[in-house]
Formats: C-alpha cells, sequence, structure tokens
C-alpha cells in the first residue's frame, strides 16, 4: 500500500470562483440600502436660524414648521400653506409647533404660522434659533 502516493489533478478538475452568491449578497445590500434610502422620515429644508445669547436644547416631539427666506412654508418637510397648516394643527392637536424660519425671512410669514398655532389650539409655538459660538 501506497501512502505517498499523489493525485493528480486533470484538466476537468480545475478549482473556481463562483461569483453568482457574492453578486445575490451585493444586490440584496443594495435593494435594502435603496428601501431605507426612500423610507426617510424627515426631509430638511435648508434654512439657516437666527442667533441668540441664551439657547436651550430641548428634547419635544412636535410639528415642524419651516419658513424659507422666499416665505414659502414647509410642514415636516412638504410644502404647504397656511389653511392646511391650519387643519392639520385642529385634527393632530400637538402640544407643541416648532417654527423654523430663516433669519432674513419676513416677520409677516412668522406670525401667519404662530396664529394659524394659536387657532388651532396650540398653546406651545417655539421660535427655533442656532445657539450662538
Amino acid at each position: 500500500m501506497n501512502l505517498r502516493r499523489r493525485l493528480r489533478v486533470g484538466g476537468d478538475e480545475r478549482a473556481y470562483i463562483d461569483v453568482v452568491p457574492l453578486v445575490d449578497v451585493l444586490l440584496a445590500v443594495f435593494l435594502f440600502l435603496g428601501v431605507l434610502a426612500f423610507q426617510a422620515p424627515l426631509t430638511f429644508i435648508a434654512v439657516k436660524l437666527p442667533q441668540a445669547e441664551r439657547a436651550e436644547k430641548q428634547r419635544i416631539v412636535a410639528v415642524r414648521i419651516q419658513v424659507t427666506r422666499q416665505g414659502a412654508l414647509y410642514m415636516e418637510g412638504k410644502p404647504t400653506d397656511i389653511g392646511r397648516i391650519e387643519s392639520f394643527l385642529k385634527k393632530r392637536k400637538p402640544s407643541y409647533v416648532i417654527v423654523e424660519a430663516d433669519e432674513d425671512s419676513r416677520h409677516k410669514f412668522v406670525v401667519y404660522v404662530m396664529d394659524a398655532a394659536k387657532k388651532a389650539g396650540v398653546d406651545n409655538v417655539i421660535i427655533a434659533v442656532r445657539e450662538k459660538r
């Protein structure tokens, strides 16, 4: 019995790398990332907040309304108008409304949002600012 006999690899028995499972895993990862990218709950609008000397950081759950420099209104990241804001607040009845107005926006647009919140019965209207550094 010859235990040291070597087996020779024939021409048909070559090693290869199967890339099909790798492609399957990568497609699954890309699909997962794609679904996550389109499920973002908040859309951020580029609003430059004014600075304040005595700013506080608070963690609350509230309705966020953004006012851009041109006076466009966004509620929870979606374009809206004063009528829709007021009816949404009446239905949802949040305890807080956060107004994020651009520092160069007209004061009247902020007042419109505050007035709509008061008409809807919201007692706490917060004007967002950024901390001065």
